[in-house]
């Protein structure tokens, strides 16, 4: 069991999806017997789990680069050579298979004949919130944050104040229930745990962990985590979103009139460039872009930045070069500093059609379960919309926020502007605690969204003010100040703050706030509104419309 002390192997097990008959098959072509660097089958012992079939295979020895430099001043250094082995196990349980994998035998799997996510699936119904030990994830908007959080013994994530919802989890380590503490397994794509060499014995936890994923619910802190679906490159869906993204992109809405509907059902939710995990963004002079012999350069992390370099390469319609373009961060001095990966590991991208969503993000697709965005969407609704008690007037095009606060507060007796009027806190700093000020007492946070960004600064603004406003003791009477030397009627609302906090959301063509939202947005809303209920407040939402 995992729970032994004498543990021998480590296993990384992966699971194969359900129409894989021929376990060949789940092989990379070029690694399926017979082929060149085709794997061979070993013969299995009466000691081996009856079905089971395991394929070694071995690369050609290798003499590694610091060896060549060596050889010179050392005899013998001429000898040394690198030789990468790969064995995949094919273990049958329940019907399914599960391909075993050591060395570098993941390395040699057709990716998608892989069941995703199996290993945190798994976690999501048998970690306890006090079993994570760590947790590698990237923040699914446009902001695209990487966090790794390795947590102390028994510590529960929500102590140490790391969000789950909104995040794309790529690794989580922990232990499962029931196995004690030397039970840790690595949750991903596949499973790794560690077990004596009886692969019987393995077969048994592996059947377990099926029957967690048909019985099992999930644990309400991991909700979002299970509810991220992987997409696999060969869907029909996943291709279409490939086209999707690639007008969007290159700004060429004509490219989806290839589409069945002529893409008219696909709404564009954001797009960001977004620098995968391994990039330092303090080594990063300037990205280099290559399109077989053409090359280009730029230094902004911007859209238009990356736009006009896949102009200067030659990248003039499609989708294809999503794949066959790659990016790579160089330092000043010339030297790569990230890995050379194609464009779409390089974007978070967001699209809806009708009630689903998907999300790329570190080069992969996913589809958000529609049971989560309905209750997502159906909590979001329970939001008090104060749009017509407020009748804040038209964002026209031209206008930045600042234009926009002076603008609102003309003729209107019940509106004081309090942008940029800057309020101190008992920590020595300064805070704005909102933008507008109404009569009734809504304490008012404006933003433009602009489908580019995610209002995360807009929803913890609300939060951070409203709660410094109950707990900090300077602030309170110099807000109170504030108010009171701009227009002594609204004096007596400043005292009563904050009891209302309303995000005030411009948007054009019809967008609905806060149901059109992207998903993130609307993930990072509803937990700004749960906080601000436990401060006492009541959050509420209204639509500006840009003209």
């Amino acid at each position: 069991m995992l729970s032994k002390k004498d543990s021998k192997l480590r296993y990384n097990c992966y699971l194969l999806i359900d129409s894989v008959k021929d376990v060949e098959r789940a092989l990379r072509p070029k690694y399926r017997p017979g082929a060149a660097q085709g794997m061979t089958q070993l013969p299995s012992t009466s000691v081996a789990p009856a079905g089971a079939i395991a394929y070694l295979g071995s690369s050609a020895p290798r003499q590694p680069v610091w060896a060549q430099q060596l050889e010179a001043a050392f005899s013998g250094a001429d000898a040394i050579a690198n030789v990468a082995h790969r064995l995949v196990i094919f273990l049958p349980v329940k019907g399914r298979w599960f391909a075993v994998c050591f060395g570098y035998g993941s390395s040699a799997l057709e990716w998608d004949l892989v069941d995703h996510n199996f290993g945190l699936r798994v976690a999501m119904r048998r970690f306890a919130p006090e079993a994570v030990q760590e947790l590698r994830s990237r923040r699914v908007d446009a902001t695209a944050r990487t966090q790794a959080v390795t947590l102390p013994a028994g510590a529960q994530l929500r102590d140490f104040g790391v969000p789950l919802e909104g995040e794309f989890v790529r690794k989580m380590i922990g232990r499962l229930d029931g196995t004690g503490e030397s039970g840790s397994v690595v949750a991903g794509d596949s499973i790794i745990f560690r077990a004596d060499t009886d692969l019987s014995t393995v077969q048994q936890e592996l059947e377990q962990m099926l029957d967690d994923l048909d019985s099992a619910d999930v644990r309400q802190q991991f909700e979002f985590i299970d509810a991220l679906e992987p997409l696999r490159n060969s869907d029909s869906i996943a291709k279409e979103l490939d086209q999707v993204l690639g007008a969007a992109l290159l700004e060429r809405p004509q490219d989806l009139e290839r589409l069945p509907d002529r893409g008219e059902s696909w709404k564009q939710q954001f797009l960001e460039f977004a620098p995968p995990d391994d990039v330092r963004l303090e080594d990063v002079d300037h990205f280099a872009v290559r399109n077989g012999d053409h090359s280009s350069t730029f230094t902004a992390l911007s859209l238009p930045a990356v736009r006009r370099a896949l102009a200067e390469v030659h990248v003039k319609r499609g989708s294809g070069f999503l794949k066959t373009v790659r990016i790579v961060a160089m330092t000043a001095d010339g030297e790569a500093a990230s890995q050379m990966l194609p464009v779409r590991h390089w974007l978070v991208f967001e699209a809806s059609r009708v009630a689903s969503r998907f999300i790329l993000t570190l080069g992969r697709w996913f589809r958000l379960q529609e049971t989560y965005a309905e209750q997502l969407d159906h909590d979001l609704s329970g939001i008090l919309d104060v749009t017509a008690n407020l009748n804040l007037i038209d964002w026209r095009t031209v206008w930045d926020e600042k234009t926009y606060n002076q603008r609102a507060v003309i003729g209107r007796s019940d509106l004081l502007t309090l942008d940029r009027k800057l309020c101190p806190t008992e920590d020595g700093g300064h805070i704005e605690v909102c933008d507008l000020l109404h009569m009734s007492g809504y304490l008012i946070h404006v933003k433009r969204y602009n489908g580019s960004q995610t209002l995360s600064h807009l929803f913890g603004q609300g939060t951070v003010s409203a709660e410094l406003l109950k707990v900090d003791t300077v602030l309170k009477p110099a807000f109170v100040d504030k108010v009171n030397s701009l227009d002594a009627a609204f004096a007596p609302v400043a005292k009563a703050a904050a009891e209302r906090v309303t995000y005030a959301i411009a948007v054009a063509d019809g967008r609905p706030v806060p149901l059109g939202l992207p998903t993130f947005s609307k993930v990072n809303l509803r937990n700004h509104v749960r906080q601000l209920k436990l401060l006492g407040a009541d959050a509420s939402v209204a639509r500006i419309n840009i003209t």
